[in-house]
């Protein structure tokens, strides 16, 4: 009886590998299934910049940067996540930094279902003003300020 167990399972396990060939899917490539839902940004004033990559998730969003200060002009940087409606779901702002490149990840979050379909990632100074921003729209490849 063991080995018609083991011969079903083999057989689903072809059928399923087969099925996700024919449709243009890799079962190996599960992490990849994200991949529409990730961008890079890049938000640069002069020698100042926060640049790095986002994921979207269903009730959070990653932001993921590296965040360049200089002694004579401290930044932070800030996201913002929107709905499709426009509404804002969460917000938040990194810690100074005033010397160097140092990495600054944002992680915002939300208590209701659905998906972020915007971010809005702010280059700050050192009181919060905003420097610069760029909108990345969930489905973009890449996010600069021009």
């Amino acid at each position: 009886m063991r080995s018609r167990i083991r011969r079903t399972a083999k057989r689903a396990t072809a059928v399923a590998a087969a099925l996700a060939a024919a449709a243009g899917l890799n079962l190996a490539g599960a992490p990849n299934a994200a991949a529409a839902d990730r961008a890079t940004f890049d938000v640069t004033v002069g020698a100042t910049y926060y640049r790095g990559t986002i994921e979207f998730y269903n009730r959070s969003v990653i932001v993921d940067g590296v965040l360049r200060g200089l002694s004579t002009g401290c930044r932070k940087a800030g996201a913002w996540a929107y709905d499709a409606g426009g509404d804002p779901m969460d917000h938040r702002t990194t810690s100074l930094v005033c010397n160097g490149a140092v990495e600054r990840d944002i992680p915002l979050s939300w208590d209701t279902p659905g998906a972020a379909s915007a971010v809005v990632i702010d280059l700050l100074d050192a009181n919060g003003n905003l420097i610069e921003y760029c909108v990345l729209y969930r489905g973009d490849e890449y996010c600069e300020v021009n």
